[in-house]
């Protein structure tokens, strides 16, 4: 049993843990012993089968193979795994032998196994049956008695907790699966519609219009690549299942930051008649962050003040500057937290003892304490007790490095454009407002909606470039690009156009030979950068 105690410290899989305790009782306690486990059909499968003579093992098996284990076959495993009842023989006699044969060949093949005394114990977890141990004493001549059964009765219970164990842990393994499985279809199928509405924003923000609506695009812009870097994020799903939650800093002025926070959530407050309070100093507040991950710890900051505000209550939101942090404070006077959930308001999926509005699944003011953390700040909440508001202080390194990144949007041409691009993909309205913009910015584009298409193309030689989409049916981009470089002609270079991001589907197209990888939407600068970086700078 010590020996058993020590392979559960073994990080292996139960197969591999039944196996290894199976061995543990041959030669000392049996002369061969097999674990047989219910599969999800209701049949039994096979775990391990062990005899104390190799010769008898394979023999075993070839056993097995032509008398599978069926109720028919294997009667009185059946029963112990049916009634839930130990069969226990201390002496195996050419009489039960014969009672249990199934057919002349079957008496033989059993007589072979010379077995001299038999248990067949139910492996149990939590009331349910879910296989059986089997034991027996052969050419050894040793027999069983009852406080041997008692034993393995203890025995078999170890094994039941490692099998119902290992089916939880099988069960969450395939749920994982399935559940990134289906983040990145959703993510993907995301990436569809707001391809062709990332274009159509880039081709209004390239006409004339006047200082109101272009404010308005501006803003939209900015929401809309806030939406797709979260959609990232969505994508790149083991990020968020092994919590490692990355962040791309450069230097920001947090006020702007903070007022673009502040501007998402107006149709929120407006819904709910929220008074907004917004006081800042006069003096610049540079911190090193990532925009879109402090942006959203902002964000939830006061979504969930606004949730526990009533209808006609205030939010005052206050930067201010303390010894080297830059410091964010979002006041209200709503419902208040009780001073027995203020220590864990930050665990995640806490809800607090008030569970009236807690309609969300308690992972925002984790997630926002992380974001906090990860800029090497500190976030604490306040509150007087319930009734009487809250108050979230975020405190944030002051940086010295004024370099400040470009405000997004600010991309508003494109140097080195190609003269002839050519557009495949299947969703028509994505392609023709690509090729819209592109001619916009001064190329020659044209669409085609299949790799059919593309191939059929007479002068493919003339384009300087092609965008090839990947997820098309009937033919993908893989199988284009396949048939480009089989035709013996170097192609002009090809640029993976997906809605998949990963690490993984990046390499996987450049091993494929795609001469680079965008992730759908794509503006101008995500094309102007691709396009600098793979032709020729054009000739002053």
């Amino acid at each position: 049993m010590l020996e058993s105690a020590k392979i559960l410290s073994t990080k292996i899989d139960f197969r591999t843990w039944l196996l290894e305790k199976a061995k543990l009782t041959v030669p000392s306690l049996a002369d061969w012993c097999a674990i047989d486990v219910l599969n999800e059909q209701g049949g039994l499968e096979r775990i391990a089968v062990i005899h104390r003579d190799q010769k008898m093992t394979d023999y075993l098996f070839e056993f097995e193979k032509r008398f599978p284990t069926t109720e028919k076959n294997s009667a009185d495993l059946y029963t112990a795994i049916r009634t839930g009842e130990a069969q226990f023989v201390p002496v195996v006699t050419d009489e039960t032998i014969r009672q249990g044969a199934r057919s002349p060949e079957h008496l033989k093949a059993m007589q072979s196994l010379g077995l001299k005394s038999l248990m067949i114990i139910p492996i149990c977890a939590l009331g349910n049956t879910l296989g059986a141990l089997s034991l027996g004493y052969a050419d050894s001549g040793r027999v069983y008695t009852r406080d041997d059964l008692e034993f393995f009765k203890e025995f078999s219970n170890d094994l039941g907790v490692i099998l119902d164990n290992g089916r939880l842990s099988d069960e969450i393994s395939k749920r994982d699966k399935a559940k990134d499985l289906f983040l990145a279809s959703l993510s993907h199928e995301l990436r569809n519609p707001l391809a062709p509405i990332k274009s159509a924003l880039e081709l209004l923000k390239l006409s004339e219009t006047t200082t109101n609506v272009r404010e308005e695009l501006d803003n939209i812009e900015y929401q809309f690549d806030h939406l797709a870097k979260l959609l990232g994020d969505l994508l790149d799903v083991t990020r968020f299942t092994q919590a490692k939650i990355e962040i791309v800093p450069h230097t920001l002025e947090l006020r702007k930051l903070v007022e673009r926070s502040l501007k998402a959530s107006d149709a929120l407050l407006r819904a709910s008649d929220i008074t907004l309070h917004f006081t800042y100093p006069s003096t610049l507040l540079p911190v090193w962050a990532d925009d879109t991950r402090l942006e959203q710890a902002i964000t939830n900051l006061m979504n969930n003040a606004a949730k526990f505000t009533p209808s006609g209550g205030s939010i005052w939101v206050n930067l201010s500057k303390e010894a080297g942090y830059a410091v964010i404070k979002i006041r209200d006077n709503g419902e208040g937290i009780h001073p027995d959930d203020l220590p864990n308001i930050f665990e995640i999926y806490y809800q607090g003892r008030d569970t009236r509005n807690s309609s969300g699944l308690g992972i925002g003011l984790s997630l926002v304490q992380k974001i906090v953390e990860l800029h090497k700040g500190t976030i604490k909440a306040r509150s007087d007790g319930q009734g009487k508001g809250s108050e979230f202080i975020v405190r944030l390194p002051i940086t010295n490095i004024l370099s400040f990144a470009p405000e997004t949007g600010s991309h508003r041409t494109a140097e080195g454009m190609p003269k002839r691009v050519l557009v495949v993909d299947d969703n028509e309205e994505a392609a023709n407002s690509l090729v819209k913009l592109l001619n916009k910015l001064g190329s020659h584009a044209e669409a085609v909606y299949s790799g059919e298409a593309a191939l059929a193309q007479k002068n493919l030689a003339d384009f300087d470039i092609i965008l090839l989409d990947i997820g098309m049916p009937h033919m993908d981009g893989y199988e284009v690009i396949l048939a480009l470089h089989g035709r013996g002609v170097p192609p002009p270079p090809v640029v993976a156009l997906t809605g998949y991001g990963l690490r993984e589907d990046k390499q996987k197209a450049l091993d494929a030979g795609f001469s680079a990888h965008l992730t759908k939407p794509v503006g101008i600068k995500d094309l102007s950068d691709v396009f600098r970086q793979l032709l020729p700078a054009p000739v002053a």
